[in-house]
Parts: structure tokens; C-alpha cells; sequence
């Protein structure tokens, strides 16, 4: 982890919205685009997108979309990533 690195929590412990809202808020703090990545156990992160790993990338995201697109988009493409590397995301709750 860096000091420009914001751990956003797990979409394995967590609902994938409540992630998407905490990275959303994260790439906001930050006035030029943030990578999103997701790590081998599901815990999601907001990073620079140099020193995001390809493997780990979800997307990079520009602040300028503003809370509701990025939180938006993130948690479609958060949703996508946990089933394709075979999370089961928390969805959320009644």
C-alpha cells in the first residue's frame, strides 16, 4: 500500500454498492483519474493508475463524472469483476 493508495474494503464482506460509494468518494479526494483495483481476496483499492497492477485493475476513473456516475460505474464494473474472478459479492440487503 502506498500513501496515495485508499483502501476501499471487500466486496466479499461488504455490498458491492457500499465498496463502489467508499472507492467513488476515494477518486473524488483526487483531481485527475484513479485506477480501481480489486486484489486476489476481493478487497478493493483506489490508486494511481501507474502504480495499479494490470491484474488487479478494475478501471480508471475521472472525478470530473462526479458521485453519482462514478458510484455508478464502479459498482457495475465492480459487480462484473467479482463474478468473473468468482467472488460472491454481497449484495444489498432488504
Amino acid at each position: 500500500m502506498t500513501a496515495q493508495e485508499i483502501q476501499c474494503g471487500s466486496v466479499v464482506k461488504l455490498p458491492v454498492h457500499a465498496v463502489a460509494d467508499r472507492a467513488a468518494r476515494g477518486v473524488l479526494s483526487f483531481q485527475c483519474p484513479r485506477a480501481i483495483t480489486i486484489d486476489p481476496v476481493g478487497r478493493v483499492a483506489v490508486e494511481a493508475p501507474s502504480a495499479a497492477a494490470e491484474y488487479d485493475l478494475v478501471g480508471v476513473y475521472d472525478p470530473a463524472l462526479g458521485i453519482l456516475e462514478l458510484s455508478r460505474r464502479i459498482a457495475e464494473d465492480l459487480m462484473f469483476e467479482a463474478k468473473e474472478r468468482g467472488f460472491r459479492p454481497t449484495r444489498r440487503s432488504a
